[in-house]
């Protein structure tokens, strides 16, 4: 369900950064005889990259941060099969299924998802700058 929702939306950014690739470098290609692979694959890809690096980022985001299907569709699944981290710190911070008020433990586990998908993002974007290069 994600997938398709967030399709749309990956399609828009992609068309954005393919109008940014130059058709200059294409045509100078076709010129020097490449094929339409290896135009795509030496020159389209790598000017996609900032595109796919940020695309990359945000379903990671998202992707940890998933609630709504989880919590809509299988309210954590048989056995807590389909639970996620958010359906999780929810779970703790606003049901009495546990016995005891475990708000602050919650709190605390949200504090640590932050921090995780912190440390996700830089080692992204860390990853990113060594692969993705930047036309001026």
């Amino acid at each position: 369900m994600t997938i398709w929702g967030w399709l749309g939306f990956d399609t828009i950014i992609y068309l954005a950064a393919l109008q940014g690739v130059p058709h200059e470098l294409a045509e100078a290609a076709a010129v020097d005889g490449a094929t339409r692979w290896s135009t795509f694959h030496t020159i389209t890809l790598p000017l996609l990259g900032p595109a796919t690096l940020l695309l990359v980022v945000w379903s990671t985001i998202s992707a940890v941060q998933l609630f709504d299907e989880v919590y809509f569709v299988t309210k954590g699944g048989p056995l807590g099969a389909t639970s996620v981290p958010v359906f999780y710190i929810y779970k703790l911070a606003f049901t009495s299924s546990y016995g005891f008020s475990a708000a602050g433990y919650a709190a605390a586990l949200a504090y640590v998802l932050f921090v995780v998908i912190l440390i996700l993002t830089l080692v992204q974007f860390w990853m990113g700058n060594r692969v993705v290069h930047y036309s001026s």
